[in-house]
């Protein structure tokens, strides 16, 4: 069975104690990453949610991420996992994700679809809540950073996150 990451996923190490007999850089197609979901907790608060990742649909796009594979005798073990980490409102797509030297394969794939997304209609809104955000993990500004640093090292260069990323940096 193979897992899709395009997030925290990617970084955290939490396969490592779940079995996980290889980790390989995939794309998904017609997803991209999206600043939407809420975080109210671990990066914001109800009052000032901190945008984090999630996707959404673009027949155009791509989505570049690791995929992770683990023995199919784990797969309960792994769904209940993910569903409990992503937390309420995020659902396991069944997806179709494509690995160099692997090829194609259905992977999981978390996405939220729950009521905490947050539109904002302009670049200058999403930095401006990402500058003022703060939770229990920490400043949103330290969570994009992060995941825009993690990217990187992954030799991934995502537009939304890159993009947010350099009008952060002209602020900071």
């Amino acid at each position: 069975m193979w897992v899709f990451g395009y997030g925290s996923l990617m970084t955290d190490g939490w396969e490592a104690s779940r079995g996980c007999t290889r980790r390989v850089v995939a794309k998904l197609h017609g997803y991209q990453r999206v600043f939407n979901k809420a975080s109210v907790v671990n990066w914001g608060t109800h009052a000032c949610p901190c945008p984090t990742l999630n996707l959404k649909a673009d027949a155009d796009t791509i989505c570049i991420g690791i995929a992770f594979e683990f023995p199919e005798v784990r797969r309960s073990e792994i769904e209940a996992y993910l569903l409990k980490r992503e937390g309420k409102d995020f659902m396991l797509l069944s997806l179709e994700i494509v690995m160099t030297g692997v090829g194609s394969v259905q992977a999981l794939v978390p996405k939220y679809a729950g009521k905490n997304l947050v539109l904002m209609a302009t670049t200058e809104e999403l930095v401006a809540s990402v500058r003022r955000a703060r939770g229990t993990s920490g400043a949103c500004l330290d969570y994009v950073i992060g995941v825009h640093d993690q990217l990187t090292k992954f030799g991934i260069n995502d537009p939304a996150v890159t993009q947010l990323r350099t009008q952060l940096g002209q602020l900071i």
